[in-house]
């Protein structure tokens, strides 16, 4: 099984979401590197979504088997008003996976559009048990489980 250690993953990923036809500026590729992020860029918001999970995911597995931990960047939008279906994406994130920040790019720094630091996504809870209610023992199978016979509280007479 190869790890994150072995792979010489040093930058976290993060996840950018562009408009189809909106160019982006030089500004934010650096300021993500100057923070040790890489970036997956993504037009779809639900491609989008799916990425920061997996994203996440790849965090998760690599802080586990790392000495040091890396945080998660997140999903970074540009231009949230000319993204399709950005309240939608926006609701399921903080809704299903609330551990994952959201920033939005206002073309000259990020500013926190969700803060994902004092939220964790939970498990969901078990299921409540089924009842149990066990039925009597008879005479004769408390019998066999203590004595390991057919039932006979006797002892049975060897040749």
């Amino acid at each position: 099984m190869m790890t994150m250690q072995t792979t010489g993953m040093s930058m976290a990923p993060c996840v950018v979401l562009v408009p189809r036809e909106h160019a982006m500026s030089e500004q934010l590729p650096r300021l993500l590197s100057d923070r040790g992020w890489s970036a997956r860029l993504e037009n779809d918001p639900r491609m989008a979504m799916v990425e920061a999970c997996l994203a996440r995911r790849t965090l998760q597995i690599h802080n586990a088997w790392a000495a040091e931990r890396m945080a998660n960047p997140g999903l970074i939008v540009v231009e949230p008003g000319n993204v399709d279906n950005w309240n939608e994406l926006r609701s399921a994130l903080v809704s299903h996976v609330p551990d994952i920040p959201i920033w939005r790019w206002n073309g000259e720094e990020l500013e926190v559009e969700h803060d994902a630091t004092s939220t964790q996504a939970a498990d969901p809870p078990p299921p409540p048990p089924l009842p149990f209610t066990p039925e009597p023992l008879s005479h004769d199978e408390v019998s066999m489980l203590l004595h390991g016979g057919s039932g006979d509280t006797e002892p049975s007479e060897q040749p």
